[in-house]
């Protein structure tokens, strides 16, 4: 098969030098489609497909569609030119079609349709290709479509791919409610996400975040918990064909399921409209087995068990997807064990998450969540002891962290660990500094039925007055769940002679909720390292603030500045914080933390 570089430089004496004239593959979508037009009963292959374009295209034209309905077989549906719309995309036409058959009449549109190939019958050049089944209106009573034209989508088959693009560095903004179409609103016909293995509780907590990425369709029921392929599945993708993309594949799986629309070689190209606009990617495609058609008066979709590896899903684009047939997407392995303490009772997961920086830290947060919830933990009592690390590329050392949690209403503790990894996994890949692909992520949990709380109550010293340059043993006691009480001593370090004949307050907690000030970080290095030295839940602190105003400049804290210096500052073109510098000590207890106290001291004057 020709390089798209060479099928560019040769073709119009390959294919149809007398008809193009010096038009060139890449060329501009108008100029190619008027180069065909102007020849209207020529034979005009494209990609070795004959195509119409849709200047060639008239209103009450007739033909038929090709998608999957029960099974993996390929079926026709009748089609009927209703028109077509002009630039409904950017420099793109609709044309506009009616559907019959197939239940298409009860059903409408169905998501998942997306990509299936339709044909027209054309009065001189006979039956062509014409684009691809690719968008719907919601609530729609017929089963009417837009369809991308074939001539804009093939040219996606020899895009080139580019280099891997940089980070972003992410924006944690408040979640925003899904918005709901008008009923003229002109939609990219639905992808429906099959879902297998991942517990009904964790898939409804996260539910929201998925609809933000576009999946309105989230199907449960269905869907291949190993992503290998089924006994007497198609080996290879075709036209009208169900394809499925893969974004998780293991003890869980999560897969979008669309249509084929054309196959060149060991190139497709898929769907009719962007999957989510990301560009260039990379992600595992196999084949997919309808089941059944959920008919909907919003929007009916197929419900299917995804499987199959065949290739992978690189380009993602206005007017299709493409990819490649054989290649074998790189994923990242997730590996849990969780260990049931009242049982004696091991469990292992492993999941693949495709590395896509969207969708990696759900299905982290996901797999995770699932483990812990399918051990079936009583929800008022789940103590839960975890340990993540993440293995990353190019020299950096793993980001690992440890937590603790016990929830003090219901499953809280549970629904933390998905938060908790999930957030974690968010900040690594959308770090703004490098291009990070997570190599692994390794997870321990211990679970038990107990109230892993402690409720601080009181905290004391020998004395209400101490002595500066003295470390101060400060005695916590707290209330524990089920047990009762418990002493910890924090050893505060000594006090500055400045402070003598002040008093001063000392404020003791879990030290998650009295963390220190840090810089803002200048590169990788200092990124991950905060993300290193993320507080645990079960850190016992006791922190003084000293009284005297600091500066945080360029990562370094200045202290005991002349209030001229501090003035001067203002004025500076450097990025600077003002604060308070702090005396603190820590212990990490067995505990969840909860409560804060605070003690008020004398420091002794003395000669």
């Amino acid at each position: 098969m020709e390089s798209g570089e060479k099928r560019e430089k040769h073709w119009q004496r390959r294919n149809f030098l007398s008809l193009l004239g010096a038009v060139p593959l890449f060329a501009s979508r108008t100029a190619l489609a008027e180069a065909l037009v102007s020849q209207p009963v020529s034979h005009t292959p494209i990609g070795a497909v004959d195509v119409l374009t849709t200047a060639q295209v008239q209103t009450g034209m007739k033909g038929y569609g090709l998608t999957v309905i029960k099974g993996t077989k390929v079926e026709r549906f009748e089609v009927e030119v209703v028109g077509v719309l002009k630039n409904a995309m950017p420099q793109q036409d609709l044309i506009l079609i009616r559907c019959a058959g197939l239940g298409l009449e009860h059903a409408g549109v169905v998501a998942g349709m997306s990509g299936s190939p339709i044909f027209l019958q054309h009065p001189q050049l006979g039956e062509r290709l014409v684009g691809a089944l690719s968008y719907g209106f919601p609530f729609n009573k017929d089963p009417v479509a837009g369809v991308t034209s074939i001539v804009d989508m093939l040219p996606e088959l020899d895009r080139k791919l580019g280099p891997i693009p940089l980070n972003q560095r992410i924006t944690l903004a408040s979640a925003q409610a899904v918005a709901v179409p008008g009923q003229g609103d002109m939609l990219p016909v639905a992808l429906p996400l099959t879902v297998a293995g991942v517990h009904p509780d964790v898939l409804a907590a996260m539910r929201p975040q998925w609809a933000e990425l576009g999946f309105s369709h989230i199907n449960a029921a269905a869907g291949s918990g190993n992503g290998a392929a089924n006994v007497g599945s198609p080996a290879k993708l075709e036209p009208g064909g169900s394809i499925s993309v893969f974004l998780a594949r293991g003890d869980i799986s999560m897969a979008a399921i669309g249509t084929v629309t054309w196959v060149r070689g060991d190139r497709f190209i898929a769907f009719g409209h962007p999957f989510k606009g990301l560009g260039q990617l990379h992600l595992p495609v196999g084949s997919a087995d309808v089941q059944w058609i959920l008919a909907s008066q919003q929007s009916s979709f197929k419900m299917a068990n995804a499987f199959g590896d065949i290739g992978v899903l690189d380009q993602d684009r206005q007017p299709a997807v493409a990819g490649r047939i054989g290649p074998k997407a790189q994923m990242v392995p997730i590996d849990v064990v969780l260990t049931n303490r009242d049982r004696g009772q091991d469990t292992k997961w492993h999941v693949e998450s495709t590395d896509q920086p969207s969708f990696f830290p759900l299905v982290v947060g996901m797999a995770l969540g699932t483990a812990v919830r399918v051990s079936e933990p009583i929800a008022e009592n789940a103590a839960v002891t975890m340990s993540v690390r993440f293995d990353l590329p190019n020299g950096h050392a793993p980001v690992e962290f440890s937590e603790t949690m016990t929830g003090l209403q219901g499953s809280a503790s549970l629904s933390d660990v998905s938060s908790l990894v999930q957030n974690a996994a968010k900040a690594i890949v959308f770090n703004g500094f490098e291009r990070l692909r997570v190599e692994r992520v390794s997870a321990s949990l211990s679970l038990a039925d107990d109230r892993n709380i402690a409720f601080l109550e009181s905290a004391r010293t020998q004395s209400e007055e101490v002595d500066a340059e003295v470390p101060i043993a400060i005695q916590v006691t707290m209330q524990l769940a089920n047990v009762g009480p418990k002493q910890v001593t924090l050893t505060l370090p000594p006090l500055p002679r400045d402070l003598m004949g002040q008093s001063v307050t000392v404020q003791i907690g879990g030290e998650k909720a009295m963390a220190p000030e840090l810089p803002e970080p200048a590169n990788i290095h200092d990124y991950l390292n905060a993300l290193r030295r993320q507080i645990p839940r079960n850190r016992l602190a006791a922190v003084l603030n000293l009284p005297e105003p600091t500066v945080l400049l360029r990562g370094v804290r200045l202290t005991q500045l002349p209030v001229g210096v501090r003035d001067e500052l203002s004025g500076h073109t450097a990025t600077y914080r003002t604060g308070k510098d702090t005396l603190r000590t820590h212990v990490d207890t067995p505990w969840t933390l909860n409560g804060t106290l605070s003690l008020k001291l004398r420091v002794r004057q003395t000669p």
